[in-house]
């Protein structure tokens, strides 16, 4: 009988599934690189919480992501303001962006692993439509359309990293991003330089 409680209890637990990490943004979380939110924790998080400002909002944070295989963000169900998600390596290119969510949950945002290039450290940001990323030279790093397609860098400044933000900001207010195979990242974003080594490290 005792062994038969056990081992009900014991399957009642692993019924459970793991408490929900959750990053609540501080402050005002950079845009660029050199300014992202580092979330503090271990082991997987799924969720982040912030807040867009008014007249142009982008907000950065450092990822790791385990396996690309199984990642994805969103702000559907997370927020009613009109998103967009961009995804950066941590020099600043980009690795892909949505704008309006491909499966049809409206104004808000969605991204995956498909453009992930391997398993790593990488920026995820969010910005108020039509909040955008530029390179040094004022080139959008991504076109503005298609709206509802998640895509690589296809802008005239997709080959160098975000050095601004800028066009217009409409939306305002909370978010949540709601994440699937996303870890806390181990230390802060790596230098251009050694980010090669990095990736080798992950292979």
């Amino acid at each position: 009988m005792r062994l038969l409680l056990i081992l009900s209890a014991a399957f009642v637990l692993a019924a459970v599934p793991a408490a929900a990490q959750t990053w609540n943004e501080i402050g005002d979380a950079g845009d660029l690189p050199a300014s992202a939110q580092l979330p503090q924790g271990t082991g997987t998080f799924n969720q982040i919480n912030g807040t867009l400002l008014s007249g142009g909002d982008a907000d950065m944070y450092c990822i790791h992501i385990p396996n690309p295989g199984v990642f994805v963000a969103t702000t559907c169900g997370g927020t009613t303001a009109d998103t967009q998600l961009w995804l950066f390596d941590p020099t600043g290119l980009g690795v892909t962006h949505d704008d309006d969510d491909p499966g049809g949950c409206g104004l808000q945002s969605s991204i995956t692993g498909a453009f992930v290039p391997g398993p790593g450290d990488y920026l995820l940001a969010v910005s108020q439509y039509n909040w955008d990323p530029y390179d040094a030279a004022g080139n959008l790093i991504w076109q503005n359309t298609p709206f509802n397609f998640e895509r690589a860098p296809d802008g005239p400044g997709a080959p160098g990293p975000v050095a601004s933000w800028g066009t217009s900001g409409f939306a305002t207010g909370p978010y949540s991003i709601i994440m699937t195979g996303v870890h806390f990242c181990p230390s802060t974003p790596v230098e251009h330089a050694t980010w090669g080594s990095i990736k080798g490290l992950y292979r």
